[in-house]
């Protein structure tokens, strides 16, 4: 007789669990280009520079080859490079990315116009709203922003190290992103010096710009860097609020939300009947994924992180069967009994925790 062991899920959720803080060291890269030097190709994936060899350089204009090499400085886990012909639709490139990238990752395009531009910001926002999934974007002066998922970089100019010189701002966005996309959840993005930038153009007011929700790079005694590592949320209320407005903190909440939603679709999603007990098992599998994430830091270990039946949603998701009297007078403990069809309604609080970025200092002389 085969060994008995526990459901498949809780088994995922350890493993997952156990891996959070090494998976949470490097992420997912896209990177969109305009190119027909080779149009016999419409993507292709890369982990590092020795990727590129000659015949992988051949298929791209010298411009897009440095875009590339840019964007993998910043080491991300993988970077899945799209090509659009320079006569090409930016909506067709963005249902090839939806097929074939993870939930989770950062997506920019480079040489784009201010249409394309705001085409990805709403391509991002759509896709994280109606298909659950967790993308981010990396883009230059867009003219509607206001999301967690949307990095929105302003600076008019940056001088780079190399032959390039001075450039417009957007000529940097292939390397920023990388960059996020290569950050360890233990890090901010204000601790990097940024050596491939010799200096940048300063906006006119860097605390007007980071409070309107610009990612802004500063010159500081010689060396350039990120002034805050913020995204361009601006707009808060209704469970939104200004945590949400840091990276590193939207970061640990899509690495929290892709382990779950693949355990579910993977391991739970109609595997189990939906009855009490499975869903405790759920539960107690999610609580013990969170007890991993406080361990490394992820989720703050002092704090009490913990997921369970939403009550309230499932209250209300039995009164059109029972009626409101009956369904008012049951106390939460037999709410949590009472599953609804093939819902699950999964409620909770964590806490994630942010970097040290600020210093309030006082000290007394006797």
């Amino acid at each position: 007789m085969a060994n008995i062991t526990m459901p498949k899920f809780i088994l995922d959720f350890i493993s997952l669990g156990v891996s959070a803080f090494q998976r949470g060291q490097k992420g997912y890269a896209v990177l969109i280009i305009k190119d027909d030097t080779d149009t016999n190709f419409t993507s292709v994936e890369y982990t590092s520079i020795d990727d590129l060899d000659n015949i992988e350089e051949a298929k791209y204009t010298a411009e897009n080859i440095q875009y590339i090499k840019d964007c993998l400085e910043g080491t991300p886990k993988k970077l899945y490079v799209f090509r659009m012909d320079t006569t090409g639709t930016l909506a067709d490139t963005l249902k090839l990315i939806k097929g074939k990238v993870p939930l989770n990752c950062w997506i920019s395009i480079v040489d784009a116009t201010q249409v394309e531009t705001d085409e990805l910001v709403s391509f991002v926002k759509s896709s994280n709203l109606n298909d659950k999934k967790r993308y981010k974007t990396f883009v230059y002066k867009a003219t509607t922003s206001d999301n967690m998922h949307v990095v929105n970089f302003t600076n008019e100019k940056v001088t780079f190290k190399d032959e390039r010189a001075e450039q417009t701002g957007d000529k940097a966005v292939s390397y920023l992103m990388g960059l996020l996309a290569g950050l360890s959840l233990d890090i901010s993005v204000i601790a990097k010096v940024l050596e491939k930038f010799e200096s940048v153009v300063e906006p006119d007011d860097l605390d007007a710009a980071i409070g309107n929700g610009e990612f802004a790079l500063f010159n500081d005694e010689g060396e350039v860097k990120v002034a805050r590592g913020v995204n361009s949320l601006q707009t808060t209320g209704s469970g939104i609020t200004d945590d949400m407005k840091f990276i590193m903190i939207v970061e640990s909440m899509d690495l929290t939300f892709s382990d779950v939603y693949k355990v579910w679709n993977d391991s739970y999603k109609g595997r189990y009947k939906n009855e009490a007990d499975n869903q405790f098992l759920f539960f107690g599998a999610m609580n013990a994924y969170f007890s991993s994430l406080a361990m490394d830091k992820i989720m703050d270990p002092n704090y009490k992180n913990i997921a369970n039946v939403n009550i309230a949603k499932q209250r209300l998701a039995n009164i059109p069967k029972y009626g409101k009297e009956i369904v008012d007078s049951w106390d939460d403990d037999k709410v949590k009994e009472m599953t609804v069809g093939t819902d699950v309604f999964v409620g909770g609080k964590v806490k994630y925790l942010n970097a040290m970025e600020d210093i309030d200092l006082s000290i007394l002389m006797a």
